[in-house]
């Protein structure tokens, strides 16, 4: 079907790897955190009995018996006995050669499992026998739950740790941000007792992750350390130690102290020097890693204040290796940083282009800036959509002032611009929802809220831009392009194919965008992906696969919309998702196998009726029989039912409508018989009816009466 779509798309005045949650099967054992070497002279000497048990004959089980007691000390042959003379020597030699046997399968299994954080497989931390066991007591523990759904299903989503196609993190909160959902939580369990007995489960659970980070760490393999200590702090974060109190308490890792940290000062007794602002007319918030000022009032403030350092946490994670140098050291795992990250929040959207209109000419049409030249973020308080903002510019922000190497990116002139921007809307996928007094952040997934239009770009419409034009562009290409709307789509699309794909595609495209912000883009880097053809059908395949690939939906909040057209789903799949996605804002099921199950099937008085805003169906099997609840939908607007068996019987179902304004009937089975029908939408602004019955003299009375359809219409 040949349309067009206005797409809202906010444009960000751009400046002029990661791995997800993935470890290697190691059990933590009495080593403490000893690496090959160290573990094998460790083994040696303590002459474990779980090992000997399982691996030594009993001969030699009572020789190690014996040597039991002298742990520690250094191995030396037992003094043969009178009466045993050469048997005594020959334990001993049995001995001697099946420890080394064991020192020897050891070394095997560690390079197996150093091979497995090398490809990390993301299965790793559900398979490790120590994290299943803590799991299945968290999860009878938190049993008390389930008499909230809501909350229920985010302690259900922070046990799963390794989210398909996606990244997942758990961070803790500020105290005063936090404390409602605590209490929410807390009201849930029965007694103290049951409370204190689902957090000592979390605190097991952390202390297993923490074990293994320090196998990762003696290993080296700090990146993956990196993560799981944040995942620890977090999972102590749900339900802290509270020694009486009522608000949580705070977090001890000294990374994760930053979210919670920050001193306020309501009115600053000096003009700003960057802004310009007088005495006592704006507020200063003073984080670890943070100075924000602004003009937005305390509480939005705050709010910033704490968004800030959770991005921050996020991107550390994911993009370890860009911030991390040869003096990064584990566990502090301190970052070499000058001054903090400044951020300045206007009070409106008038007074941020006041003030940085004169140096900006385009800056009317931005939601937020970074300038690099002076090392400040600044944005307009605008709700939740100022939170998109702050995402997207603080990832620029991070990739030039956190870099552990030289930044020389010409953003105007230099080629690879799509990654700038692309992984920018990438991470401006970052959704939350509370957890206790913690918060759980998905970042990317086939359902993110900015990747539906780079989905709908190329399933519906099959926009593609050449591989080798795109990724040469210059910001100045990019930005001043009739097609600059679509550019930022593929951009986006093409961050989620390698940021959501394997580990190795992860850290390729972590390699590439170090190159381009070196000053010297490398296309190489990214592997035999580089070819306009293999891309292309590499992407095509990610778009459709993406959603079928996963089990279930995970809700949040901001993500709904989902364009799922000519992927293979269903109505029973989509039945599976929670409730919540019943009020979409967008739901684009074209070409696929739905069918009226979906809606009409829907007679649960219980469950809450559809809604969606914007509502594809083109070319699926929806007949006249779900007409009746897509007119109940009170916010549809956008109704798209083309080569639907749709007749004149089901559109009558659509009198007097109030909501809809655009609807398509394209090849759809009616008649001049609809014409009174549509007359009665109120609200119709565009109408397609391309393949009806519809007679000529029937279009122009529709357009006589309606003239504002003449302009974005399709006649019969």
């Amino acid at each position: 079907m040949d349309r067009q779509r206005l797409e809202a798309v906010s444009v960000r005045v751009a400046p002029t790897n990661a791995s997800s949650f993935e470890i290697a099967p190691l059990a933590p054992f009495r080593g403490e955190g000893l690496g090959v070497r160290g573990f094998a002279l460790w083994f040696g000497r303590s002459y474990d009995r779980r090992f000997n048990a399982l691996l030594c004959p009993k001969s030699i089980n009572k020789s190690l018996d014996r040597r039991h007691a002298t742990r520690g000390s250094p191995p030396h042959p037992p003094a043969p006995s009178p009466r045993s003379g050469a048997i005594g020597r020959k334990s001993h030699l049995l001995l001697k050669l099946h420890r080394g046997r064991l020192v020897f399968l050891f070394l095997i299994i560690q390079c197996l499992a150093c091979h497995s954080v090398n490809a990390q497989s993301s299965e790793d931390i559900d398979s490790n026998e120590y994290v299943r066991s803590a799991l299945e007591v968290a999860r009878e523990c938190a049993k008390p739950l389930s008499k909230n759904s809501e909350i229920a299903d985010a302690v259900e989503l922070l046990f799963e740790f390794n989210p398909q196609h996606r990244h997942r993190f758990v961070l803790p909160r500020h105290p005063n941000a936090a404390r409602a959902n605590f209490e929410q939580m807390t009201k849930l369990f029965e007694s103290k007792d049951s409370l204190e007995a689902f957090r000592q489960s979390l605190e097991k659970l952390a202390q297993t992750l923490d074990q293994l980070a320090i196998t990762k760490e003696s290993n080296q393999d700090l990146e993956s350390g990196y993560r799981l200590r944040w995942q620890a702090a977090g999972l102590r974060s749900i339900v802290p130690v509270t020694a009486g109190r009522k608000e949580p308490a705070k977090t001890t890792w000294t990374e994760a102290t930053a979210i919670g940290t920050m001193k306020l000062t309501p009115k600053a007794f000096v003009n700003h020097p960057k802004t310009l602002w007088p005495a006592g007319s704006y507020s200063v918030v003073m984080t670890p890693n943070f100075e924000i000022v602004s003009q937005a009032g305390a509480r939005p403030t705050e709010d910033v204040a704490e968004l800030c350092e959770q991005v921050f946490a996020i991107w550390k994670q994911i993009f370890f290796s860009v911030w991390a140098d040869h003096r990064t050291s584990a566990p502090e795992y301190a970052r070499s940083q000058g001054s903090k990250f400044a951020v300045t929040l206007f009070r409106d959207k008038a007074a941020y282009e006041k003030a940085l209109k004169p140096t900006e000419r385009n800056i009317g049409i931005s939601t937020g800036f970074y300038d690099p030249n002076r090392k400040m973020a600044m944005f307009y308080w605008d709700g939740q959509k100022t939170m998109e903002t702050v995402v997207h510019e603080l990832v620029h922000q991070f990739f030039f002032e956190a870099n552990a190497q030289d930044v020389a990116l010409d953003t105007d002139n230099g080629p690879g611009f799509w990654i700038i921007e692309g992984i920018a809307l990438y991470m401006e996928s970052m959704s939350t929802r509370a957890c206790g007094a913690g918060i759980l952040a998905d970042v990317g997934g086939w359902d993110a809220p900015r990747f539906q239009a780079g989905r709908y770009r190329r399933l519906n419409d099959q926009f593609w831009s050449q591989w080798d034009e795109f990724r040469s562009a210059t910001g100045t290409r990019f930005r001043r392009g009739k097609d600059i709307a679509v550019w930022y789509s593929q951009a986006c699309g093409l961050a989620h194919l390698w940021m959501d794909g394997t580990t190795e595609q992860r850290r390729a495209l972590v390699k590439y965008i170090q190159s381009v912000y070196a000053g010297k883009e490398e296309a190489a880097l990214l592997g035999e992906m580089n070819a306009d053809e293999r891309l292309r059908t590499a992407y095509d395949r990610f778009l459709v696969l993406g959603p079928t690939a996963v089990s279930i939906r995970p809700f949040y909040p901001i993500r709904k919309e989902a364009v799922l057209t000519r992927c293979d789903v269903t109505t029973k799949q989509i039945f599976e998702w929670p409730i919540g996605y019943r009020s979409s804002t967008w739901l684009e099921l074209s070409f696929t196998q739905v069918d009226d199950e979906l809606f009409a099937g829907n007679t649960d008085p219980v469950e809450p009726p559809w809604n969606v805003r914007r509502l594809g169906l083109e070319s699926t099997n929806v007949t006249d029989r779900s007409l009746e609840t897509l007119s109940q939908m009170k916010d549809l607007q956008e109704l798209d039912l083309s080569n639907c068996k749709v007749t004149d019987t089901g559109i009558a179902m659509l009198r007097g409508n109030k909501s809809i304004k655009a609807l398509w009937l394209t090849n759809c089975d009616i008649s001049d018989a609809s014409i009174d029908v549509l007359l009665t939408i109120s609200q119709l602004e565009s109408i397609h009816l391309k393949g009806t019955k519809i007679s000529p003299n029937g279009w122009e009375r529709l357009l006589n009466a309606r003239p504002r359809l003449k302009s974005k219409s399709e006649r019969p």
